[in-house]
């Protein structure tokens, strides 16, 4: 027995040394999604966040700065997260104060620095700095891990062609200042336009023209009023202008592009870096051809790139920072379908698939998506309710190819050329609350191939991640709220694999989980529900952190023992099974010492109280089960005399063996 045993552990032992590198890979590769995402209601102000990765460890203090330019922060806070973890906050609590800082351990990491802010309502935009420095000298900010930006509110839309602006600015030193007021000419020109700056009653300047460059000698380190006033085409009712205000040295002191009547609000892009852009426009024509339609791309006040129908704008220059996407579409009598793509030569900043409406009123809304099919044939179309987090009142599907409808069948079949076709789904929200349906598309028979899944969402506030599987096991999904700046108001996360839900995990208290699921190799889908908690709240609690770890379930252990308790020197049957772990250590005594198999039994021999652990290690980490078993001696009466254990009576029998061996070598 001791001789296979031998054996046995030397086998695993070699098994252990070839595969170890490889387990260790594949714990690594496995841990599917690890991140912290921070949320803002509609309507507000973007955050700001930035990211860098500490080699070792080293405490850090990160100092908040309101720049006060142009105007103090209504309220700045600023969190810092290390992995998922949030390690410290901080919060400029008044206009009178311009900094906050918050003291960080510093362990080794990768951090990220997330920055809320509401905005002077007046400006719509301020300046803000994080530094971020060793604990013993906090005003020496480390270059790369410390940084700048702008929060801005996004702009809403009129529901008239007349907007006006009327904003404070704040001149830098006295001079001549630079005024330029220009009309973007989008969707298409405005049908007047002007400003004038002012200070209290008094006009500095007014009846500022569009299109020539106006100069305003202003003092300095005073503040100022600005005035615009425009008035959109009586027809389209929508426009868009840029106004930039420079000060002697060429400094900006305004500078923003400003919609017009019932232009939409823009959406923000960041750019990390000055690049060369293409900006492309589609009208998909289904259900019929869109009456106006037209995008634009803004920096500041300046006008980058502009299509007023369909088509590719190639190779315009972009700076860094952010840049503003204005789209314009106007539906005839029936709805129609569009995209807008701005990328660079290697990867897509932004790309939306929008179905417009014609202006009557309607209880249904309708999605659309483009699918780009790989060939000619037979496709199966499926469209699932979720019913998450609460089931929608209706739902319908509609396909077309070159803004044809195409035939589908009660399950789903259809048939189509190669090529995009456009999938438009028509659904009636539930009254209290949001919803998710799934769209799949896959090829036709006997072994389908997935052509296209996408998750959407309706109503509420949402947002989805992609994870892919690569190995076949358990994977746990946990889901926390931060609580920063406040708790949300719900906070939820489905997993789903095309058109089938796999869990659907909710956030009780700070964390809510971990739900486990078993994933073969693929693609899933993580869609959230965000709701910052707005209730009562303050503006600058329009805001949420929250926290998804999905990574291979850790070992589970099942070990048992046949007996707990012995008498004198006995053997007990030990017995193990084990889930998601590849390989086990055995440690507590000669016999039960070094690497086991997953699963087992042995028999070994107490001879005293022993506590026995077995740690089973897979891509999950590791897990560690023991067993105690209880010796106790065994007393024996010899002749009448005192009591003898048994281990007294092992080493008389010895000794007297010995004796007689002795005695017997005497005589011969």
């Amino acid at each position: 027995m001791i001789k296979e045993k031998l054996m046995r552990r030397t086998v695993v032992a070699l098994m252990s040394l070839l595969t170890g590198f490889a387990v260790f890979a594949s714990a690594r590769a496995d841990v599917l999604l690890d991140q912290v995402s921070l949320v803002a209601a509609p309507g507000v102000a973007p955050p700001s966040e930035y990211a860098f990765t500490l080699p070792s460890a080293q405490p850090l203090t990160v100092t908040l700065t309101d720049f006060q330019t142009p105007a103090a922060f209504t309220s700045l806070q600023l969190a810092v997260t290390l992995g998922d973890t949030l390690v410290g906050t901080s919060a400029v609590v008044s206009s009178a104060a311009s900094t906050a800082t918050v003291a960080v351990p510093g362990t080794a990491g990768d951090y990220v620095l997330h920055v809320i802010g509401v905005p002077a309502s007046a400006q719509g935009f301020g300046s803000f700095g994080v530094c971020v420095a060793p604990a013993s000298a906090p005003s020496q900010c480390i270059a790369g891990y410390s940084f700048s930006g702008n929060i801005e509110t996004p702009n809403a839309a009129s529901t008239t062609a007349t907007s006006t602006l009327n904003t404070n600015f704040t001149s830098t030193v006295a001079g001549s200042y630079t005024v330029t007021l220009t009309d973007d000419a989008f969707p298409v020109a405005l049908q007047s336009l002007s400003a004038g700056i002012f200070q209290g009653s008094n006009p500095i300047s007014v009846a500022i023209p569009a299109g020539s460059a106006t100069q305003v000698t202003l003092a300095a380190g005073t503040s100022y009023q600005l005035l615009v006033a425009a008035t959109a085409d009586a027809t389209l009712t929508a426009g868009l202008y840029g106004v930039q205000i420079t000060d002697p040295n060429g400094v900006a002191v305004f500078n923003r592009t400003l919609p017009v009547g019932t232009m939409p609000a823009s959406t923000l892009v960041n750019t990390t870096s000055a690049q060369s852009l293409s900006l492309t426009l589609t009208d998909f024509e289904y259900p019929a051809p869109l009456a106006h339609e037209g995008v634009a791309v803004t920096s500041g006040s300046a006008a980058l790139a502009q299509l007023t129908a369909p088509g590719t704008l190639s190779n315009f220059m972009a700076p860094s920072g952010v840049l503003e996407v204005w789209q314009y579409t106007v539906a005839g009598a029936q709805p129609g379908v569009y995209s807008v793509a701005l990328a660079n030569a290697s990867q897509s900043l932004f790309s939306t698939t929008q179905v417009v409406n014609p202006s009557a009123a309607t209880t249904q809304e309708s999605y659309a998506f483009a699918v780009n099919l790989p060939a000619a044939g037979g496709y199966n179309l499926v469209t699932n309710d979720f019913q998450f987090p609460v089931s929608l009142q209706s739902i319908s599907t509609t396909v077309a190819q070159n803004g044809s409808a195409l035939a589908v069948d009660s399950s789903g079949n259809f048939n189509a050329a190669a090529g995009y076709v456009v999938v438009v789904v028509e659904v009636s929200p539930a009254t209290t609350g949001a919803g998710i349906f799934g769209v799949t598309v896959q090829t036709g028979g006997a072994s389908p191939q997935l052509v296209f899944q996408q998750t959407q969402e309706v109503n509420g506030t949402f947002s989805t991640q992609n994870v892919n599987v690569t190995t076949t096991g358990d994977y746990e999904f946990t889901l926390t709220d931060l609580l920063f700046p406040a708790k949300f108001a719900d906070l939820a996360v489905v997993v789903s694999q095309g058109s089938q839900v796999l869990a659907k995990v909710y956030s009780s208290g700070s964390s809510g989980g971990p739900a486990t699921l078993n994933l073969s190799p693929g693609q899933y889908v993580l869609t959230f529900v965000t709701s910052p908690n707005t209730s009562g709240m303050p503006s600058t609690q329009n805001y949420g952190l929250y926290s998804i770890l999905a990574a291979s379930s850790p070992p589970t252990i099942t070990f048992t023992s046949s007996a707990t308790t012995v008498t004198g020197s006995q053997t007990v049957d030990l017995t193990w099974s084990t889930q998601d772990a590849t390989a086990c250590t055995a440690s507590g005594n000669a016999q039960w010492s070094g690497s086991e198999p997953v699963s087992g039994t042995l028999n070994v021999t107490i001879a005293a109280t022993t506590t026995l652990t077995l740690s089973c290690t897979g891509a999950g980490g590791t897990t560690s089960q023991a067993v105690t078993i209880t010796a106790t001696a065994s007393n024996v009466k010899l002749g009448g005399g005192g009591a003898f254990s048994w281990e007294s009576l092992a080493a008389l029998t010895m000794y007297l063996l010995m004796v007689n061996a002795m005695r017997l070598r005497m005589r011969s």
